[in-house]
């Protein structure tokens, strides 16, 4: 598109200290959309070129090693550069995401014939619903009872010799929903914490994007930078396994976490066992490099802060957050004290994987979020925060009050037990053969040797309890 520096009466050129220097589109200068509908309001120059195609025959856009992400809309950052391989929003983003979400949204500004989405929702609700309908019509054969190993790394973030830093290779059950696959297994075997920020899947073929459409975490005010569009994992539209995303060895998919952050983690395939040799159990094989702290701003920032702890001069800043982070809040003093980036301990993940197996799934319309109450009396009182779904039945509001009492965190929990189509045995991770405890029929097991099992470590007690 033609471009000059042309205000469009967003900015007074009067006002010097806030001089608006970048190029401005000249407006008329978009082409007809071949799909989407514009407010007339709105200001198509702003928007990236491929929203201009149709979703039906438009290419997406590519990285230098073929990969598409995120439906492949935007640019992508060239290699070599710190962005390397992530989407180019473009210097009027936040002009974009305003304009397109006002005119759109509020009543007494829409307008007739114009849908109540903005136009990247009306692009990619017509590749979302492509790609659903080739999810039903795919013939797994038997790679949903297959052993897949898989290699998690944290892409942005490598060691002296170029290499990840920060990897996990585990095994799980092609047949594992992807559901499952994040709240019981991936966010567990790195080290990040349950239904605190969302995730999100993109597949490099075509830059299908599938997350929890339903989760109410904190950073989902930032879905609109994540493809402005998700398949839901589980839903009435269909429940997805590893096994629909990843049908090949040496395949591989993004899988990145919490939204405003934004942490990236290639998944690869290493292997695909024969069917004769897989039993579907989830074991954790190896790995590296210890998880960033929560909140900690991106993986390319955490790559900062690596070198940062290797000096004294700037250890203890960094070591003051991962203090205060969800996921090191608490760990013990001498371990923090003598914190090393590249620790990674298998029996310290396998037990926080065997943990959030043996526990129901994740409320991702109650995730968890800080609440920071005006009055002492909230101390004492069992309301549920004004920014939350009051729990359903089989639910509880958690809370847990924070250091010096200033603030709690909550969450909202569930007693029920876990659909059969999108869960797990709630002993080895498999996802085949389950059935339900004849007593209380909460805890899903593969087999009778795991209920035992589950029977003497913890569910003896548990069964009596939600028995009643």
């Amino acid at each position: 598109m033609t471009a000059r520096n042309f205000q469009l009466g967003l900015v007074d050129p009067s006002e010097n200290a806030l001089q608006d220097t970048r190029n401005w589109p000249v407006r008329g200068s978009a082409p007809k959309p071949k799909y989407v509908v514009f407010h007339p309001k709105d200001i198509p120059e702003l928007y990236p070129e491929k929203i201009f195609e149709h979703p039906d025959k438009f290419k997406p856009v590519k990285d230098w090693r073929g990969r598409v992400v995120l439906w492949g809309i935007l640019p992508i950052h060239p290699k070599g550069t710190e962005w390397g391989g992530f989407q180019k929003h473009g210097e009027f983003i936040g002009e974009r995401k305003f304009i397109g979400n006002f005119y759109t949204n509020t009543p007494g500004f829409r307008a007739p014939g114009v849908p109540h989405r903005i136009p990247e929702k009306q692009f990619t609700d017509v590749l979302v619903e492509k790609q659903i309908k080739r999810l039903r019509a795919m013939d797994l054969g038997d790679l949903v009872h297959r052993d897949y190993t898989l290699k998690i790394c944290l892409e942005k973030v490598f060691n002296a010799k170029g290499n990840y830093r920060i990897w996990r290779t585990f095994k799980v059950s092609g047949g594992l929903s992807i559901a499952a696959l994040a709240d019981k297994v991936l966010l567990l075997v790195m080290g990040w914490v349950r239904n605190y920020h969302a995730h999100a899947y993109t597949t490099f073929s075509n830059g299908a994007v599938y997350g929890p459409s339903e989760a109410k975490t904190v950073d989902m005010m930032h879905d609109q930078s994540i493809g402005w569009n998700m398949i839901p994992e589980k839903s009435n539209r269909g429940n997805w396994t590893l096994a629909h995303l990843l049908q090949k060895e040496g395949e591989q998919m993004w899988w990145l976490y919490d939204y405003g952050d934004r942490y990236t983690h290639l998944i690869t395939v290493e292997s695909i066992a024969p069917l004769s040799s897989s039993n579907g159990k989830f074991a954790l094989l190896s790995g590296s490099g210890a998880c960033p702290y929560e909140d900690g701003h991106g993986d390319i920032a955490w790559s900062k802060d690596i070198q940062k702890l290797a000096h004294p001069s700037t250890r203890a800043p960094v070591l003051a957050e991962i203090r205060r982070a969800m996921n090191y809040k608490h760990a013990s003093s001498s371990i923090l004290n003598s914190f090393d980036p590249d620790h990674f301990s298998v029996d310290e993940a396998r037990r926080r994987v065997h943990a959030a197996l043996a526990s129901p799934d994740s409320v991702l319309s109650g995730a968890k979020r800080w609440v920071y109450p005006l009055q002492e009396a909230a101390k004492y009182d069992s309301e549920v925060p004004v920014d939350m779904r009051a729990p359903g039945k089989g639910q509880t509001l958690d809370r847990e009050w924070d250091g010096d009492g200033r603030r709690f965190m909550a969450e909202v929990t569930s007693e029920k037990r876990d659909r059969l189509s999108t869960g797990c045995c709630w002993t080895c991770g498999t996802p085949h053969g389950l059935s339900s405890c004849s007593r209380c029929h909460k805890p899903l097991y593969c087999s009778k040797e795991c209920q035992a099992v589950h029977w003497r470590a913890a569910h003896r007690k548990e069964c009596k309890q939600w028995s009643r």
